[in-house]
């Protein structure tokens, strides 16, 4: 989580029992002050909704220590960051008194290129400019994985031995697992980016690589939970305690690790309050126009809905739709994921509350600067979680400035770089 969604004078101590159920859980945190982020959960593996599964495990599990479970075993130790000291590539040729620099070259290979992707292509690009590296950002027009897969193992062959790295999302264990463990076995260093399942795995990375691959990304149940008690907050302020809220969460891609777990992190947030029921998860689709079909019927369908909540760009889009076509600004809050235009044209008009941020620049740029870290000085590459901010109409103004500028940023870089 970001700065942005603590809350206090950073003197205060936040305590929260042990054992409790979740819905207690959740209310203490509330009570806490946490409504807008859960970072206090990191590592709680008792709150995944079906252990072991690739969407349960993202971006939440803090197990870096390989403690697992509860009880006499010493599995409720402080887990610590663990980091191997596994030579890079580059090893035998490092020399700190005379260092070359050499010019290297990193591929970045997604499940999807859209217009999300565009924020985290804005860093890539600053990243490998300013390290006088050439790379590239590539992946399927729609969501993939099979030709992504493909797509890595192409890269892969063409990249140079010992002197050229990789960075890639990692949507599940099956498909990914070959691809990645051909690089290393290359000595073409890998890092992930976005998506990754297995983002805090230290032992099954190193029982199945031999090395951590970094993530630089969202722990995505744990936004999914700052989600949902946001939009929690917003509709009860709207409609007052005594309505009850009819929760509609949204995915644009159900098979997506990253999507589900935000779903689930939303789930247990509203779950845990009162007077409040949350249906089934809608699938919207990636298709905007078949999202605002989708989102128009199911609350035809369920007309006490007053509370639409998306794991990506689509659901918040259809809901702000829906809100400005029946005048439903004073009955339903709408909110989501990320900062397209349309997303952010909702917040202006008053169709959508909110939504979040997951930096997507940084996770284009901190790959690049870790990699040349672990090429160049031998410092192994680290997780970094880039975190949650909520944007609203208080902030809408500079988000708009930034995010709505990486395009024109894009442009730029193609002419300057």
């Amino acid at each position: 989580m970001t700065a942005d969604d603590s809350r206090g004078d950073g003197d205060d101590v936040i305590s929260i029992e042990l054992g409790v159920s979740r819905r207690k859980l959740m209310k203490q945190l509330g009570a806490a002050g946490l409504a807008g982020g859960l970072s206090a959960l990191a590592g709680c593996s008792s709150l995944r909704s079906s252990p072991g599964s690739d969407a349960a495990q993202m971006g939440q599990n803090d197990n870096s220590s390989g403690a697992q479970g509860s009880g006499g075993d010493g599995s409720d130790l402080p887990s610590a960051l663990r980091v191997p000291l596994n030579p890079p590539p580059t090893a035998d040729s490092m020399n700190l008194s005379s260092p070359t620099h050499e010019k290297r070259e990193m591929v970045f290979v997604t499940h999807v290129v859209d217009e999300f992707m565009t924020g985290i292509m804005v860093g890539m690009n600053d990243g490998l400019h300013n390290l006088g590296w050439t790379g590239e950002f590539i992946g399927p027009s729609s969501h993939d994985p099979a030709q992504q897969v493909e797509t890595l193992n192409t890269t892969i062959g063409r990249l140079r031995n010992g002197r050229d790295a990789i960075a890639t999302s990692i949507l599940n264990r099956s498909q990914y697992k070959r691809p990645i463990q051909k690089a290393l076995e290359n000595n073409i260093p890998v890092a992930s980016f976005n998506t990754s399942v297995y983002a805090g795995e230290f032992n099954e990375m190193m029982e199945t690589f031999g090395n951590v691959i970094p993530y630089v990304g969202q722990k995505f149940v744990q936004a999914g939970v700052a989600v949902g008690l946001t939009g929690y907050e917003r509709i009860r302020e709207m409609v007052g305690d005594g309505t009850q809220i009819v929760a509609q969460p949204t995915t644009s891609a159900p098979d997506h690790p990253a999507l589900s777990a935000r779903a689930e992190g939303i789930r247990m947030a509203l779950e845990a309050q009162d007077n409040t029921k949350v249906l089934d998860t809608l699938n919207v689709s990636g298709d905007q126009s078949q999202a605002i079909s989708r989102v128009d019927t199911q609350y035809r369908a369920n007309p006490g809905i007053n509370l639409i909540l998306g794991t990506a760009l689509q659901g918040a889009i259809a809901g702000g739709r829906l809100v400005g076509n029946n005048d439903l600004q004073d009955e339903v809050v709408v909110g989501g994921f990320d900062l397209p235009e349309p997303t952010l044209e909702g917040i202006r008009n008053g169709t959508i509350e909110f939504t979040a941020g997951q930096d997507p620049y940084s996770q284009g740029n901190m790959p690049v600067q870790m990699m040349w870290q672990y090429m160049e000085r031998g410092i192994p590459m680290k997780d970094f979680n880039t975190g949650i901010s909520i944007i609203d109409e208080e902030n809408i103004e500079f988000a708009a400035k930034r995010s709505g500028s990486w395009g024109a940023l894009e442009n730029w870089q193609n002419q300057n770089y």
